[in-house]
């Protein structure tokens, strides 16, 4: 069987080294996502013979055994899907990929022809948008959103300050995110936010190992948004948390523009990561006109050995 281990800040190094090369610019390829998401998805890898296996712990059953599809060469590709299926059934389950690209399902699909059920899932589609399409909002399309962003600036800007994420702002941004999330629970606990607020507090306190980037937006010397991300490769770089004060009208729309202008200048790309079926996220993800819909796949064995 594969010997995974839980994924540690000394592995990035390594998992850069894959995803960088075989990722695809997805947001599901990133080392910042696998370690910091450790509550939802229990990330453990193990690296053999040239590839790098992703299993998701906590995505797994006692009828399926999940992983992302491996990373390597193509011609691995095939002794690395086996070991995967030597693995889950050594575990009494059959072997499950979730979040594929359309090059992975392809491949699988080629490589073991009729033994996977594979399907689209259009909840963890990406959105992939160039750099001067999110800096620029150009053209009539996005001049609502350009008409916004001036409107904001007209009502605060005199109060207003933007700032590139430092180790000061680190305090304060724990401060915020714990009041925003009291309020969006209203006393109630959200699994779902309570995961994404530990993610969130794992990349803060390791912001600088981890890579991260981002900006802080200050009203009346007050912190009232931020926004962070970290590259995905070379070309892309994923925006992975934004959150303002919604008591300041269109100021998501100054965090979207901004980090992007401050952070993102070294990327043609920017991933704005999956909208997970919800309706009013797909809405405000498409309403900026993604340059690429990057198709997600998940596959089962059709029939277990």
């Amino acid at each position: 069987m594969l010997a995974f281990h839980e994924i540690a800040l000394d592995d990035k190094e390594m998992v850069d080294r894959y995803f960088y090369r075989y990722g695809e610019n997805s947001c599901q390829h990133s080392f910042v996502s696998l370690y910091c998401m450790q509550r939802k998805y229990g990330d453990q890898i193990c690296e053999r013979d040239g590839c790098l296996h992703i299993l998701r712990a906590h995505r797994s059953s006692a009828q399926e055994r999940v992983y992302l599809f491996p990373m390597g060469e193509r011609d691995c590709m095939r002794q690395a899907v086996e070991l995967l299926r030597q693995d889950a059934h050594a575990h009494g389950a059959a072997l499950r990929f979730e979040t594929l690209t359309r090059a992975a399902a392809q491949l699988l699909s080629e490589l073991f022809p009729g033994e996977f059920v594979i399907e689209p899932c259009r909840d963890y589609a990406e959105y992939l948008y160039t750099h001067g399409k999110l800096a620029d909002l150009p053209g009539a399309e996005m001049a609502s959103k350009r008409h916004d962003i001036s409107t904001f600036f007209r009502d605060y800007g005199s109060c207003t300050r933007i700032e590139t994420i430092s180790p000061e702002h680190l305090t304060p941004i724990r401060a915020f995110q714990e009041a925003w999330l009291e309020a969006k629970n209203h006393g109630q606990e959200d699994v779902q936010l309570e995961c994404e607020n530990l993610a969130i507090q794992r990349g803060l306190d390791h912001f600088e190992a981890l890579g991260l980037s981002g900006i802080v937006v200050f009203i009346d010397d007050v912190l009232s948004g931020y926004a962070y991300g970290a590259p995905l490769s070379k070309d892309c770089y994923d925006v992975i948390i934004e959150k303002g004060d919604r008591r300041y009208p269109d100021i998501y729309r100054v965090l979207n523009r901004d980090l992007v202008r401050r952070c993102c200048g070294d990327y043609a790309w920017i991933n704005r990561e999956e909208d997970v079926g919800a309706p009013g996220l797909r809405k405000a993800k498409m309403s900026y006109k993604p340059d690429q819909l990057l198709e997600k796949f998940i596959a089962r064995e059709a029939v277990v050995r």
